[in-house]
């Protein structure tokens, strides 16, 4: 049963998978949700060394709901939360458009960002940041080296940096 999203049928549409297929296709105007705990905003606004907490995994990038299939308030939900109730986040929003592209690494070498659509049955929307050299969608996940890690987080620092307090207040 949903805590904060509007319980019914539009929701069980909306937030399962439902046999709907992968969907690559993201729009740069496209929002990616992400939940982040409370605790770690200060001012209102989310701290960057607490990005590190979401540091990417070793097979898979760091987990977002696309807006294209969610509201914000569903990233809460159990059915997108492995089950767990999370009254203890908000929720962050970050555009595809502000994910830096390309990020170097002092090897010489350079990561390219991108959201890749991984749904979950419970969770449809179910994204995922991805880097790879090579930017390929077909080209598996690479964890990139902590001075590209580094820089990323800066780069997500910069972006909330810019946005109102208000923008990440608990979901309604």
């Amino acid at each position: 049963m949903p805590v904060y999203s509007p319980d019914g049928q539009s929701y069980q549409d909306r937030v399962h998978q439902n046999g709907r297929p992968v969907d690559q296709t993201f729009g740069a105007g496209e929002h990616l949700y992400r939940r982040y705990p409370k605790q770690y905003l200060r001012d209102g606004k989310p701290v960057p060394l607490a990005f590190q907490a979401f540091s990417f995994e070793r097979a898979a990038g760091h987990s977002v709901n696309r807006s294209k299939y969610s509201l914000p308030e569903d990233v809460l939900e159990p059915d997108c939360c492995d089950g767990n109730f999370r009254p203890e986040y908000v929720v962050l929003q970050i555009l595809v458009s502000e994910l830096p592209a390309e990020i170097p690494a002092s090897s010489g070498t350079s990561y390219r960002i991108r959201p890749v659509h991984r749904p979950k049955e419970t969770c449809y929307s179910h994204s995922e940041i991805w880097c790879n050299e090579q930017g390929d969608i077909d080209q598996p996940y690479q964890r990139p080296p902590k001075d590209v890690r580094n820089l990323f987080y800066g780069e997500l620092a910069r972006v909330f940096a810019k946005r109102n307090p208000l923008d990440f207040a608990a979901a309604r």
